[in-house]
């Protein structure tokens, strides 16, 4: 005690804690995260299951369960806790422990610690007869979950409560167990162990499906690696069509990879298919019909044909392997890419819709099979936009007939008249193109008024303004209201509209706005340091060459003069020419160097020995060829305009730089 009496306070602790209800705290503890839970799979799309059990409520049946398999012979009580005997179990005609596992993993010391948990290993590992022995019930501690039982206060251990619940709703033997990898052993062999006790049957389940682990970006999930992503944090970051997709591209019975390359490739896949069921429901809403129809392209629309029904054999097959989804993902994503260069064809060919409409709607099936595609939209994905096609279809196909002819006349600097008259033209769509009780097409109308209003005050800026309008109506106030408009590829052709999630466009249109200012700086900085290299040669160029060797005339000895390097130039050979050296060039050549001999002798002698002969012939050499670069910048310096011409190039990589 302190000098005061009162006991020592924790430190950092004004006040000893309440006393903790444990039982209570357990369940609202579970209760939250069972909530939780089911939210995170309302928000994948995951749909709920036909019953909701929870092993609170099932522990009088567990306790029955257990006093069963004791009847039975397979378990005894130590020290309160109820362990199930494996030697008794195989010692039973017809009975094997570790089904599921090779001989080796039975003796696994660290695979059977893990089937008891951290909390029990250590006090299990007295009272057990044999090591892969396992708890049933155990006998709680302080401060743990409690419930009575006939061998005191306890628990429920980790693989019993699967049976008790799994029996209790599904009988005596299931056709197919699904979990983790990592639960085939011991887990999911305590449970088949177990339940064939409890049963007196030799075969519980059928079939076992073990999925693959996550991986984050290469490496195991785990919190020790501290590398765990929550489902509501991946949702802030991709849709749940996304990451289902990113799981189907991988085979969901081996280890699995989140990264940004998994995640990136499904929402390549995701954009695929949303721009093909867009183009779909573009061709279908045009006047198709108007033209003529059939199989006009005999052998292209026969070939369709057949890719359609090699893709329906394709995905029936690997849903029946062992559910290969990355093979069904593939199968359509190559259907996609045959149907895009079967449309992209150049007229007069003409593609055969309802062949096309029958594509379309057997990959929405397969993506409804498979969670990824939802409602009941016969083709593609449902957006969140405030409408259907056929409520916007007469004002966006007013609008896009009238931007397509503003954008084509200034495109062609075609006369401003005839902006003025397109808007002329368009003013009575304005008023009637949507019924009044459509919101989104309000909002298009709206938005088809404001453009059309735009258009008639840009004319007066010239076609450079009429086309900045046209941009903006596609990446600002059709992208607002969840409208794609792409711009026809071929002159003549219409572009195209469809509906889209406003906040995925709103993304869209800032990632390419910043691509390019990406671009654009980069190519910026290309012409700043271009133009900055050509201020540095005029600059040198500006200057006596003498002047600029200076460094370079400096030796140990003392220096070089000008009239030294003069008097060098003058000793040079005359260029070689191409081939076997003529007489003459040997003799000049040899004169030459009876020149340079003196020369280089009294240059040598004035250094006092500091410099070889050698040293001094290889210095005048690198100068001669410095002052020869120098003097070819002198004469583009002079011809370039000089002074004059230096100075307005400063001034634009000023300009640029600034």
């Amino acid at each position: 005690q302190t000098p005061g009496g009162d006991p020592p306070a924790a430190a950092g602790m004004a006040s000893p804690p309440a006393v903790c209800d444990v039982q209570t705290a357990f369940v609202k503890l579970t209760l939250e995260q069972e909530a939780s839970f089911f939210e995170d799979m309302a928000a994948l799309n995951v749909r709920p299951p036909d019953a909701v059990t929870r092993v609170t409520d099932y522990v009088p049946e567990i306790v029955s369960y257990i006093e069963t398999i004791a009847r039975n012979g397979y378990c005894y009580e130590a020290n309160g806790s109820v362990y199930f005997d494996t030697a008794a179990f195989t010692s039973s005609e017809g009975k094997v422990y570790g089904k599921l596992v090779d001989a080796s993993a039975l003796a696994d010391k660290e695979l059977l610690a893990e089937g008891e948990g951290a909390l029990s290993a250590s006090s299990a590992e007295a009272d057990k007869r044999h090591p892969s022995d396992f708890a049933l019930w155990k006998a709680s501690k302080p401060g743990e979950p409690a419930w009575p039982s006939p061998w005191g206060t306890g628990r429920p251990g980790w693989h019993i409560e699967c049976s008790v619940v799994a029996g209790d709703i599904l009988g005596a033997n299931m056709d197919i167990h699904a979990g983790g990898s990592d639960l085939k052993f011991p887990h999911h062999d305590n449970e088949l162990a177990q339940s064939e006790a409890y049963y007196g049957h030799h075969q519980w389940v059928n079939y076992f499906f073990h999925a693959g682990h996550l991986h984050i970006k290469g490496l195991k999930m785990s919190k020790s690696l501290k590398n765990f992503i929550t489902i509501r944090q991946a949702l802030q970051e991709h849709s749940a069509r996304q990451i289902r997709l990113m799981f189907l591209m991988q085979p969901w019975d081996r280890p699995m990879n989140f990264s940004d390359q998994t995640v990136g490739a499904a929402k390549s896949k995701e954009a695929q298919f949303k721009n093909f069921f867009g183009t779909v429901k573009a061709l279908i809403r045009s006047k198709w019909l108007d033209e003529e129809v059939g199989w006009r392209s005999r052998e292209e629309d026969r070939a369709l044909y057949d890719q359609i029904a090699d893709c329906q054999s394709k995905c029936h097959h690997g849903f029946c392997d062992n559910f290969n989804t990355p093979q069904v993902v593939d199968a359509l994503s190559s259907l996609v890419t045959y149907c895009n260069n079967y449309l992209s064809r150049p007229p007069p060919a003409a593609p055969a819709v309802y062949l096309v409409q029958k594509a379309a709607v057997y990959i929405t099936q397969i993506l409804k099979v498979v969670g990824v595609a939802e409602g009941a939209d016969d083709i593609g994905f449902p957006v969140s936009s405030a409408g259907s096609e056929a409520e916007v279809e007469g004002p966006l196909d007013a609008l896009t007939e009238f931007r397509d002819a503003v954008r084509s006349i200034a495109r062609k600097k075609g006369p401003v008249e005839e902006i003025i008259g397109a808007c002329d033209a368009v003013a009575d769509k304005v008023q009637a193109s949507a019924p009044a009780a459509a919101r989104l097409s309000d909002q298009v109308a709206k938005v088809l008024a404001d453009f059309a209003g735009a258009i008639r005050a840009a004319a007066a800026g010239g076609h450079g303004a009429v086309l900045t309008a046209c941009d903006h109506v596609r990446d600002d106030a059709l992208t607002a209201i969840g409208v794609r408009l792409e711009d026809a590829t071929r002159e003549g052709q219409s572009s195209t509209w469809k509906l889209d999630d406003p906040e995925t466009l709103t993304k869209e249109v800032a990632a390419r706005r910043a691509e390019a200012e990406e671009r654009a700086k980069q190519a910026k900085a290309k012409a700043a340091a271009k133009l900055q290299q050509e201020v540095d040669k005029l600059t040198a160029g500006s200057a006596d060459p003498f002047e600029t060797l200076k460094p370079d005339l400096q030796l140990e000895g003392g220096a070089l003069s000008q009239a030294d390097v003069e008097a060098w130039v003058g000793m040079q050979p005359p260029p070689k020419a191409k081939g076997k050296p003529t007489p003459e060039w040997l003799e000049a050549s040899r004169a030459a160097t009876e020149k340079q001999a003196p020369f280089l002798k009294k240059l040598a002698d004035s250094s006092e020995g500091k410099l070889t002969e050698k040293a001094i012939s290889k210095r005048l050499d690198s100068v001669l060829k410095k002052k020869e670069a120098l003097d070819k910048q002198c004469e583009e310096y002079a011809s370039k305009g000089g002074a004059a011409y230096l100075a307005k190039k400063k001034e634009e990589l000023a300009a640029m730089l600034g």
